[in-house]
């Protein structure tokens, strides 16, 4: 790979930036990460005990693998069982253990969310009760929509704005999260062709945008909540020029936090104001290319109040029948034109608000619809921890599963006729109907497997 000399040249002002050892790594296979889903699976006990290499320091739940395996066709990763994450942005649950370490109940937002890989990493975190995870290009909302459902768990909320919508929701996140589009000069080794959009003029660029959505961020954030800024980004002006931007607003103040030596994250300090800032490169550490910074908020900035408007939900007046589909937890199920809707009942103030001001894509898992044969469960209840136990199950094999996905029908022992969930390794894949001895696939047409591949 064959760095572009401007690039090289604008990251030699950077602390630990060593410009042999960095060419060095671009010439090597980037590191190959995954982040399990605690809602399904033990890290220490799951999935590719024959390739796990070792843990990431910085992640409970992260491992190294020892090679790629053909994750399209592994139907635990179709079942939600983890989430292939790069290592470096797992660094996300090390800030959060340590500067809400005892904390409970809190509600975070994601302003720049898809593909999905922090949201659910915050969706696993004990601190939190609620995630919203927005996304303002339309195009990009399958992805994160998918791995959300995916991941299952009933905080995940989604919502597909323009950041500065969100002002008029007040200060109500104790945590946001703003995971910045950026030239992507981190990902070179990963995506090549990121190398051919790179310019200074970009840089430039993408540092104003961010800027925009830095200051939509700081509006909706508590006094005394935290604002995490991250880029996939070497460029200082992505940065410690936006660390400063940040403190020169006089309304945050920045966050040092603790980080073992033996890692090889850099600390950095910004220019002007002297804010934390921490720095991934790849010839340091088993990552790609990352930075992130931690601030607090000093004040209140409010100037909006929000008028409440009486937003009716239809409640649903008999759950008897959804006891043995669900899971038996404080829940609020909404009738939404004919399909329930399940969340905490501690976020159904929160989504009503939401509902108010913002696009919501997704404000609770969607358990099924009342037909006159009965009930009929949807897939988002088949993949979420709200699934009920004891229920009549297919499990299958792994040539099976692939089958599955690949939504198709196919021969089955003699059994029962009905609806039936379908497992691998007794993780849920979706649901299926057995009508005289044979499948009827019921895997979402929009998700199956295309790609070709031995099926053992």
């Amino acid at each position: 790979m064959i760095l572009p000399q401007q690039f090289i040249d604008s990251l030699k002002s950077c602390k630990g930036f060593d410009e042999n050892s960095f060419l060095e790594a671009h010439r090597k296979i980037p590191a190959v990460s995954v982040r399990v889903n605690p809602f399904k699976v033990n890290s220490k006990t799951a999935c590719f005990q024959d390739l796990i290499s070792h843990h990431i320091p910085w992640c409970e739940h992260g491992m190294y693998l020892k090679e790629r395996p053909s994750f399209t066709l592994d139907p635990l990763l179709h079942a939600g069982a983890y989430y292939v994450q790069e290592a470096s942005s797992m660094f996300l649950y090390h800030l959060v253990e340590n500067i809400l370490p005892a904390q409970e109940n809190l509600k975070a937002l994601d302003l720049c969310a898809s593909p999905g890989g922090k949201s659910t990493l915050l969706a696993s975190m004990k601190q939190f009760d609620l995630i919203l995870s927005n996304e303002i290009i339309s195009t990009r909302l399958p992805a994160l929509n998918e791995n959300i459902v995916k991941w299952g768990s009933v905080k995940s909320l989604i919502s597909n704005n323009d950041p500065k919508d969100f002002q008029l929701l007040g200060e109500i996140f104790d945590v946001v999260l703003v995971d910045a589009p950026c030239s992507g000069s981190g990902l070179f080794r990963k995506d090549p062709e990121a190398l051919d959009e790179w310019s200074q003029k970009h840089v430039d660029f993408c540092a104003v945008r961010q800027q925009r959505i830095l200051n939509d961020a700081i509006a909706v954030l508590k006094p005394g909540g935290y604002l995490i800024y991250s880029t996939c980004s070497f460029s200082s002006e992505e940065n410690e020029e936006n660390v400063d931007f940040l403190l020169n607003t006089d309304v945050l103040h920045s966050v040092e936090v603790p980080i073992p030596d033996d890692w090889g994250v850099v600390r950095t300090l910004s220019d002007k104001k002297a804010g934390h800032g921490y720095r991934f490169y790849p010839d340091r550490l088993q990552g790609e290319g990352f930075f992130c910074s931690v601030f607090q908020k000093n004040h209140s900035t409010s100037t909006n109040i929000l008028h409440a408007i009486h937003h009716q939900q239809q409640m649903l007046k008999n759950t008897s029948d959804l006891h043995e589909w669900v899971k038996s937890k404080q829940l609020v199920v909404v009738n939404e034109e004919g399909t329930l809707l399940a969340l905490h009942e501690n976020n159904a103030e929160s989504r009503k608000k939401f509902k108010q001001i913002l696009r919501l894509r997704k404000s609770g898992i969607k358990l099924g619809s009342f037909m006159k044969k009965g009930f009929v469960p949807d897939h988002e209840l088949a993949l979420s921890e709200l699934l009920a136990e004891d229920l009549r199950t297919i499990e299958l094999s792994k040539a099976d599963a692939i089958r599955y996905l690949r939504k198709e029908d196919f021969e089955t022992v003699e059994m029962l006729d009905g609806t039936y969930l379908v497992t691998y390794q007794q993780l849920s894949l979706g649901w299926s109907k057995i009508i005289r001895n044979r499948l009827k696939n019921n895997y979402p047409l929009s998700w199956r497997i295309l790609l070709q591949g031995d099926r053992s």
